[in-house]
């Protein structure tokens, strides 16, 4: 569950999507000129640009209002988390967790949103702050999937295909380290099929990327396959998870998506939610309101 802090400080943010923006590229839903209309008050807090402060409310109660605006498009958005295998080395999943929070708390303020997971399951679409505490139930109980559904990049094919389509545009977020020996293209063709906005939230460990070197066994924790590497093969696969970022990255760029690579880290869980909220931020995918 994310902390009354973090929730205090995510009212100020808002899901970026091109689905908002009236030009193309990487314009964010918040630009200045986009089309509002009147939200909500909140309590001003440190931070909130003045202009934004209803004056008329502080001269009746002699207390500071900060009034929230909502864009007249909204977006339906459908936030996808992994929970397969690889997903557990390193601390993967349990920080994925945290950024399913964080981002499902935003969309529920604004979107109806709704939650999948690769084997098929989903959160019920909701829309409020009524939803909020079931979308974080499912997000903590969602189970490790273990030989139960297609290779990722396949189960995320059919999942984008099975979405409903509703009035409005739709953006679908997706949490995983994308390990999958398989081709992504048919997942990306069947974004761009659907008309879907697309943000894939890499996820990888400090292990994933920065292994020790040493003697070690290796066992595959979804083919349960042994290998016995040493040095050598430590920098060969440093060199081989460097190259595999980059044709990923470069595939969903291709296709007209956002890519952002987010690290998880060994910390408590207050240094997590506070290190995913700050890189949501740097990444660019939630925006000041």
């Amino acid at each position: 569950m994310i902390s009354p802090r973090s929730r205090a400080l995510l009212d100020r943010y808002a899901l970026a999507s091109k689905a908002l923006s009236r030009s193309s590229g990487e314009r964010l839903a918040t630009e200045a000129g986009q089309s509002v209309e009147f939200h909500d008050f909140r309590p001003y807090q440190p931070g909130d640009e003045l202009r934004y402060v209803d004056w008329r409310v502080y001269a009746r109660t002699n207390r500071l209002y900060t009034r929230l605006y909502q864009a007249e498009r909204t977006i339906d958005l459908h936030l996808v988390l992994d929970t397969s295998s690889s997903m557990q080395l390193g601390g993967k999943l349990r920080y994925a967790r945290i950024v399913a929070e964080l981002l499902s708390y935003v969309a529920q303020r604004d979107n109806r949103s709704q939650i999948h997971l690769l084997n098929g399951q989903h959160s019920n679409p909701s829309q409020g702050k009524v939803g909020i505490g079931e979308a974080w139930q499912f997000i903590d109980d969602a189970p490790v999937l273990e030989g139960e559904v297609l290779p990722p990049f396949l189960s995320l094919k059919e999942l984008v295909l099975g979405m409903p389509l509703h009035q409005g545009a739709s953006l679908v977020l997706i949490i995983s380290d994308l390990f999958d020996e398989g081709p992504l293209q048919p997942a990306l063709a069947a974004l761009r099929a659907r008309g879907f906005d697309g943000g894939f939230l890499q996820v990888m460990a400090e292990e994933d990327l920065h292994p020790q070197e040493g003697q070690f066994e290796l066992v595959d924790v979804e083919s349960r396959e042994r290998l016995y590497v040493g040095p050598e093969e430590v920098r060969s696969y440093r060199r081989a998870v460097q190259t595999f970022l980059r044709h990923t990255r470069a595939a969903i760029l291709q296709a007209g998506f956002r890519h952002s690579l987010l690290i998880a880290r060994r910390e408590s869980a207050d240094e997590l939610e506070r290190g995913a909220f700050a890189s949501l931020i740097r990444e660019g995918i939630l925006v000041k309101r």
